[in-house]
């Protein structure tokens, strides 16, 4: 067999690639090979990384069969790889696989010389068959399933694939993942979905297959006994029943380890009672839920072959919020047919009042062989012919109504989802009508002062809200209770704290009971380096902080404490106390 090399070209360097993984476990397998004797190897990249390092890389490994996984972020950077590899390895096969090449398979051999076969579809078999017959050097009779490939002058395209049950399909992970330290791990345990909405490849897809739960199991514990950080579940819809979800569930909570967290895509109407009381009994932090609402339009909705019973997802999104245990994210999609600017901001406005910690808001993509495709003409969709196939305009939206949608979408990352603002923009957002009104305006003055044209730092954003909202007191707790403040703009006016005034405050946090383990560990000098400390006004809080009564002969005055040790999962700030001080005389 020719020396194999997989290539998985991520958009970011915390992602890791499942597909690739995949493809050698099974390979491997199925040939019974070891890692030791193994042709196949993987090699893992991000688009951040020189095309010149990564194509150095592949040279120098020389290998006679070199396979990309193609994504639309990607597909641009590996066909230009694969050009500058044809032209010192001249008789290398390059594979293609993925989504991005799945459905166009014909065009980008007739194309892009630089590839002989594309995979279609689900790879893991196809693969096998492809490596088979170029051992056997004839795999232009095309013996095998679910490729295309270039015969001569012609293309020939074979029968598309069948996915491997389940059950088949090897766990893509080695004992040692030293190589994934500090990055998402993703996996599945279910194939396809029981959806069918027009812009997602999944609407494809006939049924769901799942994955065995005593395999399942099992490498729920690899992760747990691995101390992962994140595991997120690629499953497009993971609890499309109910049974096999909270059997997942329940496993992860009973055999918990304090550190891993699993990210999961769930449809709002099929969280049942049973999916929320499990939910319940879980660790804060433990679940991460990723809901779709996209839009409320009806007549979109209609288009695009969704359903949102608006009632059901206020219920379900309520209900998880009460539990206070769950991190969760709502999506929106900008660009939908027949859903205009107005229509846009009532669906934003509805999302942002389930008041989700992290609102995702998209732009639709005309992927390849997805159903939008159809709607394009009716629609008057145009989308830009280069990956990732955004949309530009609509017979509904306009383009320079979606650059300003693209503008509210940064702002709402910048200010909302990055959790250093949240105190400011809730009084902020408060003060109008609609949140979308809100970050319209803050959208327009970011525009009108010229920031979307230069890379800001925290400080430059800081003072860019204080220009709009002059609300010093919440923009200085919001500055200080994700990190420790050293550097400070000139209206920060933090007030310096003696050393004898700081020690006071740190015995009477420690003597009422309050972070125990942080004053046994460490010497009041250290903490009062660990800890902000400033005196605020008895009404500077808007929220409920614990508020420590205590008198003194010399002090008084109400004093916030924020340690850096103790952070809320939600947005990473500290935790605050207040010291509230008397004179002696008055009393406690």
């Amino acid at each position: 067999m020719k020396k194999t090399l997989l290539i998985a070209i991520n958009a970011k360097f915390i992602h890791s690639n499942l597909a690739i993984r995949y493809i050698k476990k099974y390979v491997d397998r199925e040939l019974g090979l070891d890692q030791g004797t193994s042709p196949i190897s993987l090699m893992e990249f991000s688009i951040n990384q020189q095309i010149d390092y990564i194509l150095s890389e592949i040279i120098a490994f020389k290998p006679g069969v070199l396979a990309f996984s193609c994504y639309l972020w990607n597909i641009e950077y590996v066909r230009k790889l694969s050009r500058e590899v044809k032209k010192i390895l001249p008789g290398l096969i390059i594979i293609y696989g993925g989504p991005e090449v799945s459905y166009t398979a014909k065009e980008e051999l007739r194309d892009n010389s630089s590839v002989d076969i594309i995979v279609q579809g689900e790879g893991e078999a196809s693969f096998k068959h492809i490596l088979d017959e170029l051992l056997n050097q004839d795999y232009m009779e095309g013996k095998g399933f679910g490729y295309s490939y270039r015969h001569g002058q012609a293309i020939k395209t074979l029968p598309p694939a069948i996915g491997l049950p389940m059950e088949d399909i090897p766990f893509p992970y080695d004992s040692d993942l030293e190589d994934l330290d500090n990055r998402i791990l993703y996996y599945e345990t279910s194939r396809g979905c029981p959806f069918h909405c027009q812009y997602c490849l999944s609407s494809i897809e006939k049924g769901v297959r799942f994955r065995p739960l005593k395999l399942v199991y099992d490498e729920l514990q690899f992760f747990l006994d691995h101390q992962v950080r994140q595991v997120k579940f690629v499953d497009r819809t993971f609890n499309a029943k109910q049974s096999h979800a909270l059997s997942i569930m329940e496993y992860i909570m009973e055999h918990d380890n304090g550190v891993t967290n699993f990210h999961f895509e769930v449809a709002p109407e099929l969280l049942k009672e049973g999916f929320i009381e499990c939910l319940s009994r879980a660790r804060q932090g433990l679940f991460q839920l990723e809901i779709g609402v996209q839009t409320i339009n009806d007549s979109t909705l209609e288009l695009i072959q969704r359903k949102n019973v608006l009632p059901l997802i206020t219920k379900a999104v309520m209900e998880v919020h009460h539990l206070g245990n769950t991190h969760m994210h709502l999506d929106l999609i900008a660009g939908l047919p027949d859903e205009t600017y107005d229509q846009f901001r009532k669906s934003f406005d509805y999302v942002y009042s389930l008041a989700p910690h992290q609102l995702q808001l998209g732009f639709l993509k005309v992927l390849k062989g997805a159903g939008m495709m159809d709607l394009t003409h009716d629609y008057g969709i145009l989308y830009r012919e280069y990956p990732p196939y955004e949309v530009l305009a609509t017979k509904s939206i306009s383009f320079e109504e979606l650059k300003l949608l693209n503008m509210v979408e940064e702002m709402v990352e910048i200010f909302y989802n990055s959790g250093q603002f949240r105190r400011t923009v809730d009084r902020f957002v408060a003060g109008y009508d609609s949140a979308f009104g809100a970050y319209e305006y803050l959208a327009k003055a970011w525009m009108d002062k010229g920031y979307h044209h230069q890379q800001h730092n925290k400080l430059d954003l800081f003072q860019f809200m204080y220009d709009m909202t002059g609300d010093k007191d919440h923009l200085m707790l919001d500055y200080c209770l994700n990190e420790k403040p050293r550097k400070k703009l000139d209206w920060m006016d933090y007030d310096f704290i003696e050393a004898p005034l700081q020690r006071y405050l740190l015995d009477t946090v420690a003597e009422k009971g309050f972070w125990q383990e942080e004053a046994g560990k460490y010497t009041s000098k250290q903490l009062s380096r660990m800890y902000h400390m400033d005196q605020v006004k008895e009404d500077g809080l808007s929220e409920a902080v614990p508020i420590l009564k205590t008198s003194h002969d010399s002090f008084e005055g109400d004093y916030l404490l924020i340690n850096y040790e103790r952070r809320d999962f939600i947005d990473n700030s500290g935790q605050m106390i207040v010291v509230r001080i008397k004179r002696q005389e008055e009393g406690c």
